[in-house]
Protein backbone atom coordinates (compact mmCIF):
# COMPACT_ATOMS: atom_id res chain seq x y z
CA UNK A 1 0.00 0.00 0.00
CA UNK A 2 1.24 3.24 -1.03
CA UNK A 3 0.66 6.64 1.52
CA UNK A 4 0.19 9.74 -0.78
CA UNK A 5 2.50 12.16 1.45
CA UNK A 6 2.39 15.61 0.79
CA UNK A 7 6.15 15.61 -0.31
CA UNK A 8 4.73 12.53 -3.25
CA UNK A 9 2.00 14.85 -3.78
CA UNK A 10 3.92 17.51 -4.77
CA UNK A 11 6.29 15.47 -6.32
CA UNK A 12 3.45 14.42 -9.13
CA UNK A 13 2.05 18.12 -9.37
CA UNK A 14 5.42 18.85 -10.36
CA UNK A 15 5.97 16.25 -12.50
CA UNK A 16 2.28 16.31 -14.28
CA UNK A 17 3.31 20.62 -14.69
CA UNK A 18 6.53 19.66 -16.50
CA UNK A 19 4.76 17.64 -18.86
CA UNK A 20 1.91 19.93 -19.48
CA UNK A 21 4.71 22.62 -20.16
CA UNK A 22 6.78 20.59 -22.79
CA UNK A 23 3.46 19.52 -24.21
CA UNK A 24 2.07 23.34 -24.20
CA UNK A 25 5.66 24.53 -26.20
CA UNK A 26 6.14 21.77 -28.61
CA UNK A 27 2.52 22.11 -30.21
CA UNK A 28 3.16 26.40 -30.28
CA UNK A 29 6.80 25.21 -31.75
CA UNK A 30 4.13 22.88 -34.45
CA UNK A 31 1.81 25.67 -35.27
CA UNK A 32 4.28 28.57 -35.71
CA UNK A 33 4.63 29.89 -39.11
CA UNK A 34 8.06 28.59 -40.78
CA UNK A 35 9.05 29.83 -44.30
CA UNK A 36 11.36 27.87 -46.56
CA UNK A 37 14.88 28.86 -46.31
CA UNK A 38 14.52 30.53 -50.13
CA UNK A 39 11.87 33.36 -48.57
CA UNK A 40 14.41 34.85 -46.06
CA UNK A 41 15.73 38.57 -45.13
CA UNK A 42 17.95 39.77 -47.60
CA UNK A 43 16.42 38.12 -50.32
CA UNK A 44 15.47 39.99 -53.88
CA UNK A 45 11.66 39.19 -55.62
CA UNK A 46 11.56 39.76 -58.98
CA UNK A 47 10.69 42.88 -60.36
CA UNK A 48 7.47 43.45 -61.87
CA UNK A 49 6.21 39.85 -61.57
CA UNK A 50 4.04 37.34 -59.54
CA UNK A 51 5.94 35.70 -57.04
CA UNK A 52 4.69 32.89 -54.90
CA UNK A 53 5.27 33.09 -51.35
CA UNK A 54 4.57 29.55 -49.28
CA UNK A 55 5.33 27.55 -45.72
CA UNK A 56 3.82 25.51 -43.26
CA UNK A 57 1.81 26.49 -40.10
CA UNK A 58 -1.34 25.24 -37.85
CA UNK A 59 -3.32 23.56 -40.15
CA UNK A 60 -6.23 25.42 -40.99
CA UNK A 61 -4.86 28.54 -39.84
CA UNK A 62 -5.05 31.91 -41.31
CA UNK A 63 -2.76 33.70 -42.07
CA UNK A 64 -1.84 37.61 -42.64
CA UNK A 65 0.78 38.99 -45.29
CA UNK A 66 1.77 42.63 -45.55
CA UNK A 67 4.13 43.78 -48.22
CA UNK A 68 5.47 47.15 -47.54
CA UNK A 69 5.93 48.33 -51.35
CA UNK A 70 2.02 49.12 -51.24
CA UNK A 71 0.91 48.39 -47.49
CA UNK A 72 -1.40 45.46 -48.37
CA UNK A 73 -3.01 43.67 -46.45
CA UNK A 74 -3.47 39.36 -48.05
CA UNK A 75 -4.41 36.40 -46.41
CA UNK A 76 -3.89 32.99 -46.97
CA UNK A 77 -5.04 29.46 -44.99
CA UNK A 78 -3.39 26.90 -44.54
CA UNK A 79 -4.79 23.41 -46.03
CA UNK A 80 -5.10 20.01 -43.73
CA UNK A 81 -1.46 19.17 -44.00
CA UNK A 82 -0.47 22.57 -42.61
CA UNK A 83 0.71 24.02 -45.47
CA UNK A 84 -0.05 27.36 -47.32
CA UNK A 85 0.37 29.16 -50.73
CA UNK A 86 -0.06 32.89 -51.31
CA UNK A 87 0.79 34.73 -54.67
CA UNK A 88 1.88 38.43 -54.57
CA UNK A 89 2.57 41.06 -57.29
CA UNK A 90 5.83 42.72 -56.94
CA UNK A 91 6.89 46.56 -58.12
CA UNK A 92 9.22 47.72 -59.98
CA UNK A 93 12.83 47.68 -58.97
CA UNK A 94 13.37 49.17 -55.73
CA UNK A 95 13.63 48.77 -52.24
CA UNK A 96 14.96 47.56 -49.51
CA UNK A 97 11.09 46.19 -48.07
CA UNK A 98 9.83 44.09 -45.36
CA UNK A 99 7.28 41.61 -45.60
CA UNK A 100 5.37 40.67 -42.19
CA UNK A 101 3.69 37.38 -42.05
CA UNK A 102 1.33 37.59 -39.06
CA UNK A 103 -0.25 33.71 -37.26
CA UNK A 104 0.03 32.75 -34.14
CA UNK A 105 3.41 33.89 -34.18
CA UNK A 106 4.82 36.87 -36.45
CA UNK A 107 7.45 37.17 -38.50
CA UNK A 108 9.27 40.24 -40.49
CA UNK A 109 10.95 39.68 -43.52
CA UNK A 110 13.78 42.34 -43.79
CA UNK A 111 15.81 44.03 -46.11
CA UNK A 112 14.13 42.92 -49.16
CA UNK A 113 15.05 44.62 -52.42
CA UNK A 114 12.76 44.53 -55.84
CA UNK A 115 14.54 43.57 -59.15
CA UNK A 116 16.58 40.85 -61.36
CA UNK A 117 16.89 37.38 -60.02
CA UNK A 118 18.58 34.89 -61.99
CA UNK A 119 19.29 30.77 -61.64
CA UNK A 120 23.01 30.12 -62.35
CA UNK A 121 23.37 26.58 -62.79
CA UNK A 122 26.20 24.35 -64.39
CA UNK A 123 28.95 21.93 -63.85
CA UNK A 124 32.89 23.49 -62.88
CA UNK A 125 33.01 26.12 -64.84
CA UNK A 126 30.28 27.47 -63.13
CA UNK A 127 30.98 26.17 -59.73
CA UNK A 128 34.70 27.58 -59.60
CA UNK A 129 35.30 30.01 -56.65
CA UNK A 130 38.11 30.97 -54.58
CA UNK A 131 38.33 27.73 -53.15
CA UNK A 132 39.92 26.52 -56.65
CA UNK A 133 42.20 29.86 -56.13
CA UNK A 134 40.92 31.67 -59.01
CA UNK A 135 42.66 34.41 -58.97
CA UNK A 136 39.97 37.10 -60.54
CA UNK A 137 37.87 36.49 -57.95
CA UNK A 138 40.11 36.65 -54.84
CA UNK A 139 41.22 40.05 -56.49
CA UNK A 140 37.80 41.23 -56.64
CA UNK A 141 36.25 40.02 -52.99
CA UNK A 142 37.82 43.18 -51.60
CA UNK A 143 36.00 45.45 -53.33
CA UNK A 144 32.13 43.25 -53.62
CA UNK A 145 30.14 44.88 -50.94
CA UNK A 146 27.50 45.99 -52.50
CA UNK A 147 24.20 45.91 -51.14
CA UNK A 148 22.81 45.61 -54.45
CA UNK A 149 23.80 42.30 -55.07
CA UNK A 150 22.25 39.59 -53.16
CA UNK A 151 23.92 35.50 -52.92
CA UNK A 152 22.40 32.56 -52.52
CA UNK A 153 24.09 28.94 -52.38
CA UNK A 154 22.45 26.22 -53.06
CA UNK A 155 23.56 23.00 -50.76
CA UNK A 156 24.71 20.20 -52.81
CA UNK A 157 22.23 17.29 -52.10
CA UNK A 158 19.49 14.70 -54.51
CA UNK A 159 16.01 13.66 -54.22
CA UNK A 160 13.85 11.92 -56.56
CA UNK A 161 11.12 14.15 -56.57
CA UNK A 162 10.87 18.23 -56.40
CA UNK A 163 11.35 19.72 -52.76
CA UNK A 164 9.77 22.64 -51.37
CA UNK A 165 12.68 23.69 -49.06
CA UNK A 166 16.98 23.61 -49.41
CA UNK A 167 19.62 24.25 -47.62
CA UNK A 168 21.16 28.10 -47.94
CA UNK A 169 20.70 31.49 -46.67
CA UNK A 170 20.52 35.18 -48.37
CA UNK A 171 23.40 37.09 -48.43
CA UNK A 172 24.68 40.32 -49.10
CA UNK A 173 27.49 40.73 -51.46
CA UNK A 174 30.85 41.13 -49.16
CA UNK A 175 34.16 39.47 -49.02
CA UNK A 176 32.48 36.84 -46.24
CA UNK A 177 29.41 36.18 -48.66
CA UNK A 178 31.99 35.70 -51.76
CA UNK A 179 33.81 32.97 -50.00
CA UNK A 180 33.21 29.51 -52.11
CA UNK A 181 30.75 31.39 -54.50
CA UNK A 182 30.32 30.85 -58.26
CA UNK A 183 32.70 33.71 -59.43
CA UNK A 184 30.78 33.70 -62.66
CA UNK A 185 27.56 33.88 -60.84
CA UNK A 186 29.05 36.61 -59.32
CA UNK A 187 30.95 38.99 -62.06
CA UNK A 188 27.01 38.52 -63.89
CA UNK A 189 25.19 39.80 -61.20
CA UNK A 190 28.11 42.40 -60.77
CA UNK A 191 28.01 43.70 -65.16
CA UNK A 192 24.19 42.97 -65.32
CA UNK A 193 23.57 45.36 -61.90
CA UNK A 194 25.85 48.57 -63.25
CA UNK A 195 24.02 48.40 -66.68
CA UNK A 196 20.57 48.05 -65.77
CA UNK A 197 21.15 50.02 -62.21
CA UNK A 198 18.36 47.52 -60.14
CA UNK A 199 19.26 45.09 -57.24
CA UNK A 200 20.17 41.76 -58.19
CA UNK A 201 20.12 38.58 -57.23
CA UNK A 202 22.17 34.98 -58.02
CA UNK A 203 21.28 31.61 -57.24
CA UNK A 204 24.38 29.64 -57.57
CA UNK A 205 23.30 25.79 -57.97
CA UNK A 206 26.16 24.45 -59.83
CA UNK A 207 27.68 21.35 -59.83
CA UNK A 208 31.25 19.88 -60.88
CA UNK A 209 30.45 16.91 -63.17
CA UNK A 210 26.68 17.10 -63.66
CA UNK A 211 25.38 15.50 -66.79
CA UNK A 212 22.48 17.07 -68.05
CA UNK A 213 19.93 14.38 -67.24
CA UNK A 214 20.20 14.33 -63.58
CA UNK A 215 18.64 18.07 -63.91
CA UNK A 216 15.80 16.73 -65.79
CA UNK A 217 12.57 15.53 -63.65
CA UNK A 218 12.31 11.71 -63.00
CA UNK A 219 8.41 11.78 -64.75
CA UNK A 220 9.61 13.69 -67.89
CA UNK A 221 12.03 11.09 -68.59
CA UNK A 222 10.00 8.20 -67.79
CA UNK A 223 7.25 9.76 -69.91
CA UNK A 224 9.29 9.61 -73.28
CA UNK A 225 9.69 6.92 -74.75
CA UNK A 226 13.26 7.67 -76.46
CA UNK A 227 14.65 9.05 -72.91
CA UNK A 228 13.13 6.08 -70.95
CA UNK A 229 15.95 3.72 -72.98
CA UNK A 230 18.25 5.52 -72.79
CA UNK A 231 18.29 5.97 -69.08
CA UNK A 232 17.70 2.78 -68.80
CA UNK A 233 21.31 2.29 -69.91
CA UNK A 234 22.92 4.51 -68.03
CA UNK A 235 25.55 3.29 -65.32
CA UNK A 236 25.08 4.49 -61.23
CA UNK A 237 27.53 6.99 -60.42
CA UNK A 238 28.87 7.78 -56.94
CA UNK A 239 26.57 10.06 -55.02
CA UNK A 240 23.88 9.60 -57.04
CA UNK A 241 24.73 11.06 -60.06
Amino acid sequence: MIVATPRLLFKVVLRFLFICTTLALACTAYGAIRLPHIIASNMVLQQKSETALWGWSNPSEKIYITTSWNNQKDSVMADGNARWKLTIKTPEAGGPYTITLKGENTIVLENIMIGEVWVCSGQSNMEWSSLQKLQQIIDEMPHSQNNHIRLFHVAKTTAPYPQDDLEGNWKVSGPDALKGFSAVAYFFAKELQQKLNVPVAVINTSWGGTPAETWTPAEKVAGNEVLAKSAAMQKQYPGGL
